[in-house]
């Protein structure tokens, strides 16, 4: 499908660098559904991406410096680099977020920072969290992506380069329900439409969920259908920003009981996490969810 699209050449975005692992981690680790693997030049990149955020389809690559170059569809260049910028939170310092965790004195901590020097948190539109987690529940991350790519395709409006950006809230409402179970979804497609009918109804803007009060902002999500305390908890970190949340999933709990003997209740180990990490609890969630899926820790 690429050979029918024209894409601008690589070009380095400035000011981010990665290690290769957390390049990947950060972009295809479960923050977002929407990157696929792409085969780029392997004798300059050792890591390449093509996906869709904000409406814009884009192609990443990690060259062999860590440099992060970037490739956009022709006609949607303007701005490209500079929401790819954003994207990334290139602009964060995370040393302090770092040197915080750091002083926790927790050693579990401690050896997921070394091992993920370069991870961060991607600055996502809350509104396509909000679809995407919803798709999520139950499923691993390739058929997420699956579902996503689905509902896109059927439902989205191009993104460039033979991509569909994810559906308005307005468009998962009007498609007729044949579509939407077509979109792989099961008993998702129900709890999605819902959810957009409601956000429609309450003329709710997801973007307010950055700077709602955490616990409103959380309740909110939780009045909506097929959302319980875990998928909206990612909702906030992933899509909201909000480095306090701490999703808790299967992955957690298990690490969570093994790595600190916590109950395997959710809320008893939100509660540990909160008091533990701080308001860098979710930063400190996904060097535990990354580094535990792989047997680091």
């Amino acid at each position: 499908m690429h050979k029918n699209y024209e894409w601008t050449p690589f070009e380095k975005l400035e000011g981010i660098s990665f290690k290769k692992s957390d390049f990947c981690e950060t972009l295809d680790g479960g923050q977002s559904f929407t990157w696929d693997n792409f085969d780029a030049d392997k004798n300059k990149f050792d890591a390449a991406y093509e996906g869709v955020f904000g409406g814009r389809a884009l192609r990443v690559a990690l060259d062999k410096s860590g440099n992060v170059h970037f490739s956009s569809p022709v006609d949607k260049y303007e701005g490209a680099g500079n929401e790819l910028f954003e994207y990334l939170d290139a602009s964060t310092d995370y040393a302090p977020i770092r040197i915080a965790l750091e002083k926790t004195g927790d050693a579990n901590i401690r050896k997921a920072l070394k091992i993920w020097p370069t991870l961060r948190i991607l600055r996502q539109s809350p509104a396509e969290a909000i679809i995407c987690f919803i798709c999520s529940s139950s499923k691993r991350i390739i058929q997420i992506k699956q579902c996503v790519r689905l509902l896109s395709e059927k439902l989205g409006q191009p993104a460039g380069g033979g991509r569909h950006a994810l559906p308005s809230f307005s468009d998962i409402a009007a498609a007729p329900d044949d579509t939407l179970r077509d979109c792989k979804l099961g008993f998702r497609s129900a709890y999605l439409k819902k959810s957009a009918l409601k956000i429609i109804s309450d003329g709710f803007n997801p973007d307010s969920l950055r700077e709602m009060p955490y616990s409103d902002a959380k309740k909110y999500l939780l009045s909506l259908s097929g959302i319980g305390d875990k998928v909206a908890d990612c909702i906030l970190l992933f899509g909201a920003y909000r480095l306090e949340a701490f999703p808790v999933d299967t992955w957690i709990r298990q690490a969570m009981t093994n790595l600190y003997s916590t109950p395997q209740n959710p809320d008893k180990i939100r509660e540990f996490a909160a008091g533990r990490f701080g308001r860098y609890a979710g930063f400190a969630q996904q060097l535990i969810f990354a580094a535990i899926r792989k047997n680091l820790i």
